[in-house]
């Protein structure tokens, strides 16, 4: 089994060492672990620095959004030949180790897709600021409606994929498809569940590119799931799917 663990990155030099050398290399049903830095056209030394720390590192000629870069990392892991797909943020907001309990989860599950939330333990409400609170319950909502699942958070960059999963994906926005992911998942009737893992509610540095604005990012959001919704009613019949783990 491989593990390829995607980490989009733009202008991270000062943690993506970290992340990268943080990821864990001995996970229980896994023999071969890959890390990979999608370089979002960094004018910095993230690239450079991911390199030496250990990963492969696939780079954008400018910046094209997170989406794209999550794009470009599912296609070269697939390429690649990765059995299992972990993502992951390059700024530490997440902890690389827990990569172990995120995999493992999906595996001892028997799951096709697994994401942490921040939400399903209320102790980690302490470290979410309000308005990003009250951004994520909205959203979260519309895609549980969307989709007929119980999702607590949607919005999460710390997830893993089965292969088959990963094949299914074809997300169509390059500014985020953390939520349009889900519901074409959903649609495809997948084995989905959550795990509940610590996170730091304020990155250490810089500003995080999708959620600066958060009502920028709300109607953004909003107007993705919307296309989103019309074009799967219009390309499928498919009947709702089952609830989620």
């Amino acid at each position: 089994m491989k593990l390829i663990v995607l980490v989009p990155a733009l202008n991270e030099e000062k943690t993506i060492s970290d992340v990268v050398q943080g990821v864990p290399r001995d996970i229980a049903g896994i023999d071969q672990v890959e890390v990979m830095v999608i370089d979002d056209g960094s004018k910095d030394r993230t690239a450079a620095l991911a390199r030496e720390a250990g990963a492969r590192v696939v780079s954008h000629h400018k910046n094209l959004g997170s989406g794209a870069s999550f794009q470009t990392g599912i296609s070269n892991a697939l390429r690649l030949g990765a059995d299992v797909i972990a993502t992951i943020d390059a700024d530490l907001q997440f902890n690389p180790a827990d990569i172990r309990s995120l995999v493992g989860h999906l595996l001892d599950h028997q799951l096709d897709f697994v994401s942490c939330s921040r939400f399903l333990d209320p102790e980690n409400y302490k470290s979410i600021p309000l308005i990003k609170r009250i951004g994520n319950r909205q959203v979260t909502w519309f895609v549980n409606m969307i989709t007929h699942r119980h999702f607590t958070d949607v919005s999460c960059g710390f997830r893993a994929y089965t292969r088959d999963a990963a094949l299914r994906l074809n997300p169509r926005s390059e500014f985020d498809n953390a939520q349009e992911t889900l519901i074409i998942l959903s649609k495809g009737r997948l084995r989905m569940g959550e795990i509940s893992l610590p996170v730091r509610g304020e990155r250490e540095y810089g500003t995080s590119r999708i959620a600066a604005n958060v009502l920028s990012y709300g109607v953004r959001c909003g107007s993705i799931l919307i296309s989103t919704l019309f074009h799967s009613r219009r390309n499928s019949g498919d009947r709702p799917s089952k609830e989620s783990s």
